[in-house]
């Protein structure tokens, strides 16, 4: 219309005024065009944003992963290894898997009997399933579970997981999963044998004369030999203390070091074996210093060795000889032999055996494992720790992990213990004697409504309407479900196409800005036009 306008203009003049009304037409149409490309460039950014910042998924991540939330990719994996998120380098590098192996691993799915049922996964928290064991990773400073993979599993049933599959330089197979980061294994868990690291010192014995101390002849003498192993396993551990001159050999025991293949001499130990971690190891040896030794020193310098590891010294210890010197107090008694479990283990507190008991206040039921609780209702749990051994168990502490009590409830009273940031429950070092019981409690609120998160997709037992926690044995608590709508949990989000709208979204766009700046150009030369025509009259 504007074109046929335009063209007739010179031959009939009076076409100006009906020029004029188009324009003004095309001036209405441009504001409405206005407003409509405002609209549509708003809904554009929105779709926009929305697609550079993707929405992420609500089901809880566990405290049981390795890493919260786990990862999307191998890239991102190898970066949470490189800067050690959360211990993960250090609980990775245990097992010979270093950073670039998983950068370069490629992904599986896997179903959770696959390998005839031997794979292993290990998390941050124990649960009494299938095969749950601790394990102690070097450097660590806590203990990590493992367990079979299919222990997660509802009864009759199976589960897939996507995982990265790698290679370790022990040559085993782990797979590290997407969804939390664990690491799974095919078998159990083997660490990356590393040369053993020995450490020995010396001292004296409780109770006996301190080095640099003078004593008379007739005095009995006793040194102590600690060493521990901060590398890999080692074998044919042996220790020699040689006899110091103008002395006599009087005594030794084994003490605390594991005696399994355990031989001596006069002053000599020999081990079959010593695990790797293993800290504090100690023998006792014991001399008389001669009735006819001369004023002087008697110096005492022990060696540790093992297979592959040449003699290491300890520190020197010595003591002052002097005549007409008052005599030493009297000589206690040896230790006791420590307990059977400890005899086989470097762990001091081996003779330690842990339990745990709940009892609902609010319902008066004193035996709370397997019942369950109200909105609001007071839970009192109660930790007990036994010494078995004859020997006083020094410095044990406390510790419990609420992981999954405190997804349905709150700390109300920790009777003097202390909780961090990952839910663990401590209470300070104290000692336990020898066949007395330690207690320690503390008191929940069951929270009031009932959470009704979704359950985690990598933990199954995280957010699943029961408060579970293992000091020794498992104490679970029922919680009612709160009538909700039905709310379905995925472990991925669905694909709503956010790519797709965003390039009709800008193709919208651009239409809509061509036809509104089309009207502007075309007010824009109605007015020439008319100017134009003013002039030539």
């Amino acid at each position: 219309m504007f074109e046929k306008l335009l063209s007739a203009l010179p031959f009939n003049p009076s076409i100006a005024q009906q020029l004029s009304f188009y324009a003004k037409r095309m001036r209405q149409e441009e504001s409405i065009r206005r407003i409509g490309l405002v609209f549509i460039t708003f809904a554009f950014l929105i779709q926009f944003f929305a697609f550079i910042s993707p929405p992420k998924s609500t089901s809880a991540a566990s405290p049981n992963d390795l890493i919260d939330g786990g990862f999307s990719s191998a890239a991102q994996a190898a970066s949470d290894c490189q800067s050690n998120l959360e211990n993960y380098g250090t609980i990775l590098a245990n097992y010979g898997i270093t950073c670039a192996k998983v950068a370069s691993a490629t992904t599986l799915t896997i179903n959770s009997r696959d390998w005839n049922g031997q794979l292993w996964s290990e998390g941050r928290l124990p649960y009494n399933i299938a095969g749950d064991t601790p394990v102690t990773i070097p450097g660590l400073g806590y203990q990590i579970y493992a367990r079979y993979l299919w222990g997660w599993d509802s009864p009759g049933t199976t589960s897939n997981y996507q995982v990265l599959n790698v290679t370790s330089t022990g040559g085993q197979t782990f797979l590290l999963m997407y969804a939390c980061g664990n690491l799974v294994s095919v078998g159990f868990p083997q660490p990356v044998q590393q040369p053993p690291s020995l450490q020995p010192s010396k001292t004296t014995i409780p109770g006996y004369p301190q080095a640099n101390s003078t004593v008379s002849p007739g005095t009995v003498l006793g040194f102590r030999i600690y060493w521990n192993n901060n590398g890999g396993p080692a074998t044919d551990v042996s220790v020699d203390d040689p006899q110091p001159a103008n002395t006599t050999f009087s005594n030794f025991s084994p003490s605390t070091a594991n005696i399994a293949g355990f031989s001596s001499g006069a002053t000599h130990w020999g081990f079959d074996s010593m695990p790797s971690g293993a800290t504090n190891w100690y023998v006792d040896v014991y001399y008389k210093v001669n009735d006819n030794a001369p004023n002087g020193q008697v110096c005492n310098t022990a060696t540790v060795a093992a297979s592959g590891v040449s003699p290491i010294p300890t520190n020197q210890v010595c003591m002052n000889v002097q005549a007409n010197v008052p005599p030493p107090p009297p000589t206690p008694k040896p230790p006791q032999p420590p307990c059977e479990q400890q005899i086989s283990s470097e762990n001091a507190s081996a003779c330690i055996t842990t339990s745990k008991t709940a009892a609902n206040l609010t319902q008066n039921v004193s035996n709370a494992n397997g019942t369950t609780a109200n909105p609001g209702d007071i839970i009192l749990y109660t930790l007990s720790a036994t010494n078995n051994g004859s020997n006083t168990v020094t410095n044990y502490i406390f510790q419990d992990n609420l992981g999954y009590v405190l997804d349905y409830s709150k700390i109300t009273d920790t009777f003097g213990g202390t909780i961090d940031s990952s839910n663990n429950i401590s209470w300070p070092a104290e000692d336990i004697p020898a066949g007395k019981t330690v207690s320690k409690q503390f008191k929940v609120t069951v929270d009031n409504p009932i959470p009704q998160t979704p359950t985690s997709t990598s933990d199954p037992n995280y957010f699943n309407l029961k408060m579970s926690n293992t000091f020794g044995n498992t104490i679970t608590i029922n919680l009612p479900p709160t009538p909700v709508a039905v709310v379905q949990s995925a472990s991925t989000l669905p694909n709503t196409g956010p790519g797709n709208s965003i390039i009709i979204g800008a193709a919208v766009v651009a239409v809509v800005g061509f036809f509104f700046y089309r009207s502007r150009l075309l007010v824009k030369e109605s007015r020439i036009a008319i100017t134009d025509q003013s002039g030539a009259m």
